[in-house]
């Protein structure tokens, strides 16, 4: 029996670079069709195979806002602390970068006198403050680490030590990173508006090193994961060139301790497949075998892990147990096409949404049940469309959808190329929709509340849209390259292009999940005991 989340766990060891010590995106339907695409036309602007600006303003990234007077997502401090230089706390400071991530620096010290609580203060010339999350005090050897810096930057670091109301903050250090490795695709931010975006500092995300310019130079190249901040700015990467793995369908994991990744065989070297889950200093590093995995997965807030594998919906909780929940061809039958690119746990149901993208259907399974408590899109027996809000479209259906999920409220956010654009590899601007639905699933029935198909963008494969808490919604055009932040009235708050510079520009870089966050260190596992 494999047991997924207790497996060795691989310490980062053999630091390197000793920095400091002590001071210091088609084609159309015909026009008979009742669900006609739309007109081509050449735009600027991409799942595999279809399966067979200038820089923005706005502050830089922050690992947790200042100190004494501003905690921010690391939490270190508080408002009512007095701030006092001290070398009395902390000795033997030592800064290096971290042996696998460069954008990572390692601080050791000794706590020479016991505190209430210890963590990191850091910042860039000209930046806002920021800190790590509080741990011990206890006395004798200590280990944090700088997050949320980008590479090739000189940090300013010291330590605090908090003892009642006072703040002891050492000497200060000074440590660069080193650059970014070369491999990792660069984002450009093509537009930035920080008063129509939301809060969050940080995109955690994933992009192919794809080739780009044409429908067919999609996974063959490197997946990174990467988390960036809002002037695009790396702070964090991982990737496995030695696999060639497809990873792009990451998570944060729901106990706010570590991220979970897939590493599944597409156009890959023949590697196992496997689940990892890990936090972004490597402390942890596990490796789950499991064979078969579809495009997605999810974790649930018990720490179980859901993925679709050989057609079947399955879920392997934190004891190592794996138990099938629902399967697609036994209620489908041998004619439909089992091949599936979402998988999404809703938390407030406990429901699994599924997307089967060339039967335009989408599922959703009672996860403790193993049933079907809805059915999505254009297969027999789904909740009727109402009529679009406007249009075109005459009527509603899905074109290879992605990432359908519910938001807060209880409606259903999908990606879906526009009725009449059912080949996916021949794009058409302005066609592709993030379209959300009120689900009345009394009538069964699916009503049109908001649409976008401004962008003029094309996802051959993947694009997501998800509804963030201040009401706008964060998307992204899988091999179209490109991000956006969109707010409720359809303006761009953040537009993000991970670009080609040759071929068509409706095939860029894939990217794949992306996510939006506030707190790098509740990636990285629990405070230092």
């Amino acid at each position: 029996m494999q047991m997924p989340w207790r497996t060795a766990s691989f310490r980062a060891v053999g630091l390197l670079a000793l920095v400091v010590s002590g001071s210091s995106v088609g084609a159309c339907q015909p026009p008979t069709d009742p669900y006609a695409c739309g007109t081509a036309n050449a735009a600027a602007g991409g799942e595999a195979g279809a399966r067979s600006a200038p820089g923005a303003s706005g502050e830089g990234g922050e690992g947790g806002t200042a100190g004494a007077t501003n905690p921010g997502a690391g939490g270190g401090g508080g408002p009512d602390l007095t701030s006092v230089s001290s070398d009395d706390y902390a000795s033997d400071v030592q800064i290096a970068v971290h042996d696998k991530v460069n954008t990572i620096l390692v601080v050791s010290w000794k706590q020479t006198q016991a505190a209430t609580a210890t963590w990191l203060e850091f910042w860039l010339d000209g930046e806002p403050h920021m800190t790590s999350r509080p741990g011990t005090g206890r006395l004798g050897a200590h280990r944090d680490v700088v997050l949320g810096v980008p590479g090739d930057a000189e940090v300013r670091v010291r330590v605090v030590s908090q003892n009642g109301q006072t703040a002891y903050a050492s000497s200060e250090q000074r440590a660069r990173t080193l650059p970014v490795p070369s491999g990792m695709p660069a984002p450009r931010i093509l537009s930035y508006t920080p008063e129509l975006s939301s809060p969050e500092r940080w995109l955690f995300g994933s992009v192919e090193n794809s080739e780009g310019g044409s429908p067919d130079a999609y996974y063959l190249g490197t997946f990174w994961l990467y988390i960036m901040d809002r002037q695009g700015r790396v702070v964090w990467y991982y990737a496995d060139p030695a696999s060639n793995a497809t990873t792009s369908f990451q998570r944060r994991a729901r106990d706010g301790a570590y991220i979970v990744l897939e590493k599944r065989c597409y156009n890959c070297r023949g590697f196992a497949e496997s689940i990892v889950k890990m936090t972004l200093d490597w402390r942890t590093f596990e490796e789950i075998p499991v064979s078969g995995i579809a495009d997605a997965i999810d974790v649930t807030s018990d720490g179980s892990l859901l993925y679709d594998a050989q057609s079947e919906l399955r879920e392997r909780a934190a004891d190592g147990t794996d138990r099938m929940l629902w399967s697609c061809r036994q209620h489908f039958g041998p004619g439909f096409n089992c091949y599936t690119n979402t998988i999404n746990w809703d938390a407030a149901r406990d429901s699994v949404l599924m997307s089967y993208p060339y039967m335009g259907t989408v599922v959703e399974i009672d996860r403790q049940q193993g049933t079907l408590v809805a059915q999505y899109g254009n297969a027999k027996n789904s909740f009727e469309f109402a009529p679009p809000l406007r249009t075109p479209p005459s009527a509603w259906r899905f074109e290879f959808q992605h990432f359908p999920n519910l938001t807060a409220s209880g409606s259903l956010l999908v990606s879906s190329h526009m009725p009449g654009c059912s080949r996916t590899e021949q794009p058409v601007a302005n066609q592709h929709a993030f379209v959300e639905f009120d689900v009345d699933r009394t009538r069964k029935r699916l009503t049109e509340k908001w649409r976008y198909t401004e962008g003029p963008e094309w996802p051959r494969a993947k694009g997501m849209a998800i509804r963030l808490a201040n009401g706008n919604t964060l998307a992204n055009y899988g091999t179209g390259g490109v991000i956006r932040e969109i707010t409720p009235d359809k303006a761009t708050a953040w537009h993000v292009k991970f670009d080609v510079p040759e071929g068509d520009d409706f095939f860029n870089k894939m990217v794949g999940h992306n996510e939006l966050i506030d707190d790098l260190y509740a990636l990285n596992g629990q405070p230092e005991p």
